[in-house]
């Protein structure tokens, strides 16, 4: 504390801006020549009895002797200072040493206080006025314990936040109940030891570390204890509030009441802090110790034991297990490293899912396979990177054997999966079986039938010289079917997981043309939105024979392929009859009763023009309407047109002739 005597004018207004934490603080001092102590700092009021009885201690006392004296001094928010206590009359009591006259003794305060040329220039009395507060002396002693209270909560402050301190060169405790909640709070959660807590411990009680904090975003204060009350004012959320008395659960803190529950105790929410973060340090502590261990046996011992992880954090807990892990982890990879053998790393795998060392075995692995220099070899390390580089050495690894080579079976079909995606790689595939042991193309049928550009129709002429023959179905016997259609013949070939078609072009001669009718069926009439029952239609009728050469073609086919049949194959040389619908219209028997050969109706005409064989050109249709004509005389009209421009003229010479006539009544 300063020598009041070298108090200047420049510090007692250093603090004068600087904001209390409280409205009001009352403080209790000491007083010697040299220097002023705090005694207590309360944000609550004294009583006038406990007054009297402090000032009572200064009876008889004289400042010259180095007695102390005791007084009380109040702080305000307006950086003004004045006496804790006046009597009745508002005159300052003798007994305080803010009378300005003299104290029990004769000794003049003023002499310690201010300059001895003053109390030399007012030597004759006139300078004191009996029974007034001695104002110069009031403001210097507030200012020395205002500028007391600042630095030593910035000293506490310090303190709470380094935790290499745990004690204080001087009382601190009066000035607790100064500082910010919060930051205790803080502080309180950052200490790193039990030391640490202990020294703020004994900072705080009841007497020192009092009042309420809102905790709410804001509350309301009324002027009675009850939800009923007047709002007479709001405080937001960490004001803190002292309190006078308590009543009902409501606070009461000198201007009205708030309800309690919705109020922090701050003595009570610091201890609670306290006591958690011990709680924690201690197990953090103990958990330190438990994890010290660098083995395997030493971490069982401990997960193993329920009363040592009594109180551990789960977090931590996994911790030591992630620990034990990655022990068991390494140990294991090296062990597989140290044997060095496929199924070594494989055991590690298997046991590590997310072990550290997965990449090293994995490319230990990987060495192991390429260093065999087999069919096998390479495929695992296909199998294990997907790097196809090692197809083609598998390829070379069987092509450049000198003899016959036994080969995994599910290798084998990785091989195929993967290389194998095309009808042209199967004379190279079949290559590669014809020197491997156990395996044949047969196995593969299935699988190759399915490839990419594997065909399903052919001529006779090249049908036994095929891909799909040569390498994959002359093993297989089919089922022959023949059929015959208008200009071609059909030889229709069923193995067990495909059908084959193999075609011939046939002579056909026109014989006649007829006319028919045939009902429609339901759902023929729904498909295309037509209520007609009926289908009347026009075809011609054609002789139908194999060509000399077709013929041979034909039965030299059927001599060199193996098949089953109910025909003789001399049945193939005669002819047969074939039928092509020319026109057709639909008409509902409900609507319509006279004859269609003298019935009066407009009609639609249709013709389909095809391309030429094996050309692949699409279809193409024009199409016109002949008005209020009988069927017959429609029908030769639109004869007319298509023999006017058939379909080869109008679209070109990759399309056949007249096409089909298609007549329909509106």
């Amino acid at each position: 504390m300063k020598n009041l005597s070298s108090l200047s004018t420049k510090t007692q207004f250093q603090y004068a801006n600087e904001k209390l934490p409280h409205k009001e603080l009352q403080v209790i001092f000491q007083l010697t020549k040299d220097k002023i102590d705090v005694v207590d700092i309360s944000a609550k009021k004294i009583s006038r009895q406990a007054l009297v009885k402090l000032l009572k201690q200064n009876e008889g006392k004289n400042i010259a002797n180095g007695d102390t004296f005791i007084d009380c001094v109040v702080l305000t928010h307006t950086n003004r200072s004045k006496p804790c206590f006046t009597d009745a009359k508002k005159n300052i009591p003798e007994n305080s040493v803010f009378h300005d006259s003299e104290v029990s003794g004769g000794m003049v305060l003023m002499t310690v206080l201010v300059p001895y040329i003053v109390v030399g220039a007012a030597s004759d009395g006139d300078f004191y006025v009996n029974n007034k507060i001695d104002n110069e002396l009031l403001n210097r002693v507030g200012a020395t314990i205002k500028s007391d209270i600042f630095t030593t909560k910035n000293e506490i402050h310090d303190a709470l936040t380094n935790n290499a301190i745990t004690t204080f060169t001087k009382n601190v405790k009066p000035y607790m109940s100064l500082i910010d909640h919060d930051f205790l709070i803080k502080a309180i959660n950052s200490a790193q030891s039990i030391e640490k807590l202990e020294s703020i411990k004994r900072l705080l009680s009841d007497d020192n570390y009092y009042g309420f904090v809102v905790k709410s975003p804001v509350v309301n204060q009324r002027n009675r204890p009850s939800t009923k009350g007047k709002i007479i004012n709001k405080h937001k959320k960490g004001t803190l509030i002292i309190s006078e008395k308590i009543e009902d659960g409501w606070v009461y803190n000198g201007e009205g009441w708030i309800y309690k529950k919705i109020l922090l105790s701050r003595l009570a929410d610091a201890q609670k802090a306290i006591s958690y973060r011990e709680n924690n340090l201690r197990l953090n502590q103990r958990y330190a110790g438990l994890v010290s261990g660098s083995s395997v046996a030493s971490i069982n011992k401990v997960l193993n034991n329920k009363e040592h992880l009594a109180g551990i954090p789960q977090d931590k807990i996994n911790k030591l297990k992630a620990k034990r892990y990655a022990l068991l982890d390494e140990a294991d990879f090296k062990a597989a490293k140290q044997k060095n053998t496929v199924a070594g790393f494989d055991r590690y795998l298997a046991q590590h899912k997310k072990g550290a060392y997965r990449n090293e075995a994995l490319l230990a692995k990987k060495a192991i396979f390429v260093s065999q220099a087999s069919f096998d070899g390479y495929m695992n390390a296909f199998a294990l990177t997907k790097k196809r580089s090692f197809l083609a050495l598998a390829k070379n690894a069987i092509v450049n054997s000198n003899e016959s080579v036994h080969v995994n079976r599910q290798l084998l079909d990785t091989y195929f999966e993967a290389q194998i995606k095309h009808k042209n790689s199967i004379s190279e595939f079949a290559g590669l079986l014809d020197k491997i042991n156990d395996a044949s193309i047969n196995d593969y049928s299935k699988k190759l039938l399915k490839l990419s550009g594997i065909n399903t129709s052919f001529r006779t002429d090249n049908y036994l010289e095929s891909i799909e023959y040569q390498y994959i179905l002359q093993y297989f016997t089919p089922q022959l079917n023949v059929n015959y259609h208008h200009k071609y013949l059909n030889l229709d070939l069923t193995y067990p997981d495909i059908n084959i078609r193999i075609k011939e072009d046939a002579n056909c001669d026109f014989k006649e043309t007829k006319n028919g009718v045939r009902n429609r069926g339901f759902l023929e009439s729904l498909v295309t939105l037509n209520g007609d029952d009926k289908v009347a239609y026009t075809y011609d009728v054609f002789n139908c024979k194999l060509g000399r050469n077709e013929l041979t073609s034909v039965k030299k086919l059927l001599h060199d392929l193996p098949y089953y049949a109910d025909f003789s194959a001399s049945t193939l040389s005669k002819s047969w009859e074939a039928t092509e619908t020319t026109s057709s219209y639909t008409y509902s028997t409900e609507t319509k009763s006279t004859s269609f050969s003298s019935q009066l109706a407009d009609w639609k005409y249709t013709v389909k023009c095809t391309g030429t064989t094996f050309s692949g050109t699409p279809p193409r249709t024009y199409s016109g309407l002949i008005i209020n004509s009988t069927h017959s005389d429609a029908y030769l009209t639109a004869q007319k047109v298509q023999s006017d421009m058939d379909c080869n003229d109008r679209f070109g010479s990759r399309y056949i002739g007249e096409g089909y006539l298609d007549m329909e009544i509106q």
